[in-house]
């Protein structure tokens, strides 16, 4: 049986149609495996502003949003983090605090424990409308200092049982030093 030119010349420009993508399917697991990778997350968490209270105990209650954008992955991944955290509101929203930071975040894997350490800077945002001092209201660059622990309940899941972030705003005529202890949930979108 011999096979006409048309038809030789069209299984021919089938096969080389498909072969691209069959060679896709042999690298496409192993480079995609350590893709950038993208976490969104929110944190039920304990403040203490070090300004209303006159007490340094992590006594009121705040909600943290935050983002991780890994950049490296591996056994040490690299990350950037925003952070945005907000005191639950106080006295009739007599008094405000927030703050919006953004830094790098390194971590280690352990299996399925990650604990991780960061750094950040960015805004902190001070309101109190029963406050005599004018000029200590609004916002103010902020740097915080941290660490916690994660720990990976799914491929999209993070429990974060413990984030830890020591704040330091440029709040005169003394520097601000809030601190805030959390915990919560991620979702790994991309």
């Amino acid at each position: 049986m011999r096979i006409s030119p048309s038809r030789y010349f069209a299984t021919l420009s089938l096969l080389l149609l498909l072969l691209p993508t069959a060679a896709l399917a042999q690298t496409r697991p192993s480079a995609y495996v350590h893709r950038h990778s993208i976490y969104v997350g929110g944190e039920y968490s304990l403040f203490n502003s070090d300004y209303f209270g006159n007490n340094l105990s992590l006594n009121k209650s705040a909600y943290s949003i935050y983002g991780d954008y890994y950049i490296f992955n591996g056994s040490w991944p690299i990350a950037l983090e925003l952070n945005y955290t907000k005191l639950a509101s106080q006295e009739n929203d007599k008094r405000k605090m927030s703050s919006f930071l953004a830094g790098p975040m390194i971590s280690h894997r352990f299996g399925r424990l990650i604990p991780f350490a960061k750094v950040g800077a960015g805004i902190g945002h001070f309101s109190a409308t029963d406050h005599l001092n004018a000029y200590q209201e609004g916002e103010h660059f902020a740097i915080g200092i941290g660490g916690g622990l994660e720990y990976r309940l799914t491929s999209h899941i993070m429990l974060r049982p413990v984030d830890y972030t020591y704040e330091r705003w440029n709040f005169s005529p003394n520097a601000l030093s809030p601190s805030v202890l959390g915990f919560g949930l991620s979702y790994r979108i991309h």
